[in-house]
């Protein structure tokens, strides 16, 4: 892998009960002593010996670690598998020499590879092998690119609308500085010195806004570190800082040009007479593009909230609360169950060999002729686990013996059975797993990303398996209860029970993070594109301070006055705000993507969006009118 060793023999990792450290792990670990030799225990059950210590992986990798254990130690405690049709759950790679094309290896590699497995889809499973590049794996990702491009246009929507907001703000108080300009001609300044003049003062301001961004990000350090998944270091190093000076730069020229041309450009006699300013048709495409944004955000917001809680709050075919469980391995497993069912906090005990939030074992089902139909995902349970996890059953019954088996409604739909499935037997192509006794409901396991798959339950005696107990109220302190009990009881092992709940919240904690930023996002450009509106309609205001004073003369009331200010921005609100509703829906159809369980997504959502948006716009525009609709037309033409 190009790992640097600092020290040891890579070739030890040959043998059983050795592993590796990382340099960081290594001096908080054994502090300035040498770490080679010294013994760590894995669960403290398997006594290991520290045979050498690498270089730490950088943090941008998707394969950190702190500790590698060797593989012969997998083959010792028969914890998986490694044959040619079987341990497809490791990750292999393959060092090419110099100025090899992989191309070259993936036309010859399956020459090989078949002549130990076969090439035989009439089995209904054949298995070819493919070479791709490793920093490709990450970036070809189609859940990371899709993921990517969301960001990308959340963080793009709230930078421009930014910009487009200072824009806005600088150039409507023009009417307030074009004398100060034009003094400054007087003085012997040029339209480029006015130019650099607005460039300096947009970077000092950007400059400043900077510091206080940095201020921000380290006092809510932890809080930004756990929003993106990574420390400020890893965020902020040599490698990536040119994208936010990137930015910062476009942001500078950006805002700084636009306003810099535009007051360069007032002509001298502006200290002679008052600047008036008739056209306002410049400020709607800024007005409709900060609208357009909050929209697109607002709708996204929506959607990923919506689709968070669809996640968090649907029915598992299981109850998670109060679920608690831990991996452990007791010498009799009905020893261990019959030992936790008699702790007073505990209320009843299940065995499995895996839980239902990371998926199960996958093993191929065959048909009468020995062909592979499908892929089953099967699984190992004692004969309580079912009443424990709260699966119900759609007929049949629970499994009493080694011989019997469950399935799920996905598993007959797959087989394509009619006439029920109690009493039929299943086989792969090494063993029959038993003869079907139940049919469970479909019930949610691998997340909500994966779709229904057939399911398989055998009923077995295990000796290492996931200890599930059902708590009694209250969770949280009985939890804690429980932990210490087997701290207590165990002292030589490192048996901890952990809430289902909160593996399971842990287990979208991407999302919950992506929804974290969406709201942030959607706050900050809400307030941003309030400033610019409140902005908008003050110049407004002033603008027209003179016609709307001879309209209430001439009879108009201040309702008049109020739907005169509101129409004028109308049409621009409604356009931009359904444009960037229907952006947001298009981009939140490929997020949703991601989710085999997805919210129903329906157009009314939008619509609401849309509706919501206006309301406030329209209620913001006559909060910030109601004065002038209200004052004495007198006080607006007494100084003419």
């Amino acid at each position: 892998m190009g790992i640097h060793v600092l020290m040891g023999d890579p070739r030890e990792l040959a043998n059983p009960d050795v592993l590796f450290v990382s340099r960081e792990f290594a001096r908080s670990t054994f502090g300035d002593e040498s770490p080679v030799g010294k013994t760590l225990s894995l669960n403290k059950e398997i006594s290991m010996t520290v045979k050498g210590v690498y270089e730490d992986i950088p943090e941008n990798s998707t394969l950190r670690h702190d500790v590698v254990i060797s593989l012969g130690s997998l083959i010792k405690y028969n914890w998986g598998s490694i044959s040619w049709n079987r341990g497809d759950m490791y990750r292999g790679y393959v060092r090419l020499r110099p100025g090899v094309d992989p191309e070259q290896v993936n036309k010859r590699i399956n020459v090989i590879t078949h002549q130990h497995y076969p090439f035989e889809p009439e089995s209904g499973i054949a298995v070819e092998y493919q070479l791709t590049p490793i920093k490709s794996v990450y970036t070809r990702n189609k859940e990371v690119r899709q993921m990517n491009l969301l960001l990308f246009m959340l963080g793009f929507s709230l930078l421009f609308v930014a910009a487009m907001n200072y824009v806005l703000i600088s150039i409507s108080s023009l009417y307030k500085r074009a004398k100060a300009v034009g003094v400054h001609k007087c003085s012997g300044a040029t339209g480029g010195d006015i130019f650099l003049m607005f460039l300096q003062e947009t970077g000092i301001l950007l400059g400043v806004s900077v510091v206080l961004a940095f201020v921000l990000l380290f006092t809510f350090r932890e809080g930004i570190e756990d929003l993106i998944g990574v420390s400020m270091q890893g965020l902020f190093n040599w490698d990536t800082s040119w994208l936010p000076v990137c930015v910062v730069l476009l942001l500078f020229l950006f805002a700084g040009v636009i306003p810099g041309k535009i007051f360069s450009a007032i002509p001298v006699t502006q200290v002679f007479r008052r600047y008036t300013e008739t056209k306002s048709g410049w400020k709607r495409p800024l007005l409709f593009v900060e609208f357009a944004g909050v929209a697109f955000i607002f709708g996204l917001m929506c959607m990923i909230m919506l689709q968070y809680q669809q996640i968090m709050n649907k029915d598992l075919g299981y109850k998670p609360d109060p679920i608690a469980t831990a991996y452990h391995r007791f010498s009799d497993a009905e020893a261990g169950r019959s030992l936790l069912k008699r702790l007073p906090m505990v209320e009843d005990v299940g065995i499995t060999m895996i839980n239902p939030l990371w998926g199960y074992a996958g093993d191929g089902v065959v048909n009468e002729s020995g062909v592979r139909i499908f892929t089953v995902q099967w699984n190992i349970i004692d004969y309580n686990y079912l009443p424990v996890m709260g699966i119900e059953l759609a007929e049949g019954r629970n499994v009493r013996s080694e011989e019997e088996i469950l399935v799920n409604e996905e598993f007959v739909r797959a087989m394509g059975w009619t006439d029920g499935a109690i009493g039929k037997q299943v086989h792969s192509e090494r063993r029959m797993f038993g003869t079907i006794v139940g049919v469970m409901k479909d019930f949610s396991f691998n997340g909500a990303y994966a779709p229904m798959q057939p399911v398989l339950f055998t009923a077995d005696d295990m000796y290492q398996a996931q200890y599930t107990v059902r708590l009694k109220e209250p969770f949280d302190n009985n939890l804690r209860a429980l932990n210490l009990e087997m701290k207590e009881m165990f002292p030589q092992n490192d048996i901890v029970f952990r809430s289902l709940r909160n593996e399971l919240n842990e287990r979208y904690g991407s999302v919950r993070r992506f929804r974290d930023s969406v709201i942030i996002a959607s706050l900050s450009i809400f307030l941003i594109a309030l400033m610019g509106l409140f902005g908008y309609i003050n110049e407004e205001i002033r603008r027209r301070s003179k016609e709307i004073a001879i309209r209430k003369v001439n009879g108009a009331e201040s309702k008049d006055i109020l739907i005169l200010l509101s129409s004028n921005i109308f049409w621009t609100a409604f356009i931009s705000v359904s444009l960037g509703a229907v952006a947001a829906y298009f981009i939140g159809q490929k997020w949703l993507e991601h989710f085999a369980d997805k919210i129903n997504h329906t157009v009314f959502m939008y619509i609401g969006v849309i509706l919501v948006l206006n309301v406030i716009i329209h209620l913001a525009v006559m909060f910030k009118s109601r004065n002038i609709a209200n004052e004495n037309p007198v006080d607006s033409i007494k100084d003419e």
